[in-house]
This record gives structure tokens, C-alpha cells and sequence, in this order.
């Protein structure tokens, strides 16, 4: 019986195994990637055209293009339904001041993490007037997997209007 008490005590006082921590908020996404945490980058970029343009355009698209579902089937030994709701939000939060977030979430959920509402934050960017003819745009993505959404947010952010990506 003491060997027994003895694991459950040795058990009961061990902490918990490193839980997969995921931003809860836009904030704490914006931090983790600024501090450089995990594969991510951040990219600033001088957008030749006025905030206004860029605003416009970027909330037209990001609704048009990235407010999606994508459905899957696949047969593993049995047939097997997933899907990813991408969520964008473009959303003034100042004079000459904006944010752009996307979000994405996958169903089922993965195991180990509990995802904010709206989904896992995939992407954000901070929009600000600079002199009135130009947009400084400070873009915070992760490395890998958003390829064809980070090079249509860049043609975007240029005032072109260019096709949208495919989202998988």
C-alpha cells in the first residue's frame, strides 16, 4: 500500500506537462511573433498608395477572398470530413489607423490546445498613414503555409486588385 501512496504523492506534486500554449488574443499573436517565437516573421513594408486606398481595397478583398469555408473529404479506412473557416477582420482603430487579423478555425479541433473564438490567429498586419500618399503596413505571418494569402495581402496593399488565393 506505501508504494502506492508514494506515486500518488509523487504525482499529485509533479507539475503538469508543458500544455501547447496558443495566443488567446490579437495582442498576444502580435507579441509572440515580434518576439520570435516559433517560425514567424515580420515584415514592414512601404505601400506607395494613400491609407484610404488601401483600407478600402483590403477590407473589399479580405471579405471577397478570405471570409471562407474550405471543405474536405478524405477516405482513411473510413470516410473522414474536415473543415477550415478562415475568418478575416478589417477594422479601423484610429485616425489613419487600422488592423487587419485572420483567423482560422479547423474542425474537428486539434487535440491539445483550446482555440480563441473566431479560430487559431494565422496572420496580422498594422495599417497607418505615413504622409497621406503612403501606407507603412507592419505584417506579422508565420513562416510556412500562408504563401498564397501573404502574396495576395501584398498586391493588395499595392492597389491591385489581384485574384484570390486558394485557401486549403
Amino acid at each position: 500500500m506505501l508504494p502506492a501512496i508514494g506515486l500518488l504523492t509523487v504525482l499529485a506534486s509533479s507539475r503538469p506537462a508543458a500544455a501547447i500554449e496558443v495566443p488567446q488574443t490579437r495582442q498576444q499573436f502580435v507579441d509572440a511573433v515580434a518576439a520570435g517565437e516559433g517560425p514567424t516573421s515580420v515584415e514592414t513594408l512601404d505601400i506607395d498608395q494613400p491609407f484610404d486606398k488601401v483600407y478600402a481595397l483590403l477590407q473589399e478583398r479580405a471579405a471577397a477572398c478570405l471570409d471562407v469555408e474550405v471543405r474536405r473529404t478524405a477516405y482513411v479506412g473510413y470516410m473522414e470530413r474536415s473543415s477550415s473557416d478562415y475568418n478575416p477582420t478589417v477594422r479601423l482603430v484610429g485616425k489613419g489607423r487600422a488592423e487587419f487579423t485572420l483567423q482560422v478555425a479547423h474542425n474537428p479541433r486539434g487535440v491539445g490546445h483550446t482555440p480563441p473564438p473566431g479560430g487559431l490567429y494565422m496572420m496580422a498586419a498594422n495599417l497607418r498613414s505615413i504622409d497621406g500618399g503612403r501606407t507603412e503596413v507592419v505584417l506579422y505571418r508565420p513562416n510556412f503555409g500562408v504563401k498564397k494569402v501573404t502574396t495576395s495581402l501584398k498586391l493588395w496593399f499595392a492597389g491591385d486588385p489581384a485574384p484570390c488565393p486558394k485557401l486549403k
